[in-house]
């Protein structure tokens, strides 16, 4: 498979609103969104005083992340996109978490809230790529790990939520990433530990 070929699914999507951008395989995008819809993916939290999961994908989420497909499928040469104008944090947080891929996604109350999980004890998780064989790290001249992921749970939702758990939420990292680092002979490691906050930063 040649360099084109690679990367020919591969697209620029950028944020004017909070100037960020994001690197998207179209292809898995589409696919991506149909599991979206039946919320078998991402879980999201909203963060009320005390944070409470929402029962499916925000709207604008998933409104979002269509206008994204439709976009991508009608100018396919494109290589760069452009988000609508005016996304607040309320929509571009946990749009952006589910981009990235976090299985947990935050979602503020409103486009204002500024304090979010302070004092809260939280489940902090970092996925981080690691060769899979020595024969694999040789090949690349180093066998330095690299953080791929960093997000956190609330851990009261994990402990009232079992697809929430440390456990859970470690099986649900490495089946994502499984196959595509398996592939270049890569596998992911997952650290976890309890940590409280003054504030979380989105």
């Amino acid at each position: 498979m040649n360099q084109s070929a690679t990367f020919a699914s591969i697209v620029h999507w950028y944020d004017p609103s909070s100037l960020q951008s994001f690197i998207v395989n179209s292809r898995i995008l589409q696919a991506f969104a149909r599991t979206l819809e039946d919320n078998a993916t991402v879980t999201y939290v909203l963060l009320d005083t005390f944070p409470t999961l929402l029962n499916s994908a925000p709207k604008t989420v998933l409104d979002v992340i269509r206008a994204m497909n439709a976009d991508m499928l009608k100018s396919q040469t494109k290589v760069s996109f452009s988000f609508v104008d005016g996304l607040t944090q309320d929509n571009l947080v946990p749009l952006a978490a589910t981009l990235i891929g976090y299985p947990v996604a935050y979602v503020p109350i409103s486009a204002d809230q500024t304090s979010f999980l302070s004092g809260q004890p939280l489940n902090v998780y970092e996925a981080i790529v690691v060769p899979g064989t020595p024969c694999a790290s040789s090949l690349r001249g180093s066998n330095q790990p690299h953080s791929l992921l960093k997000f956190s749970c609330p851990r009261l939702l994990a402990e009232t939520n079992r697809e929430l758990s440390p456990e859970r939420v470690t099986k649900r990292l490495q089946s994502q990433f499984r196959e595509s680092l398996s592939s270049i002979e890569l596998s992911l490691l997952v650290h976890h530990h309890v940590e409280v906050m003054d504030r979380v930063a989105l």
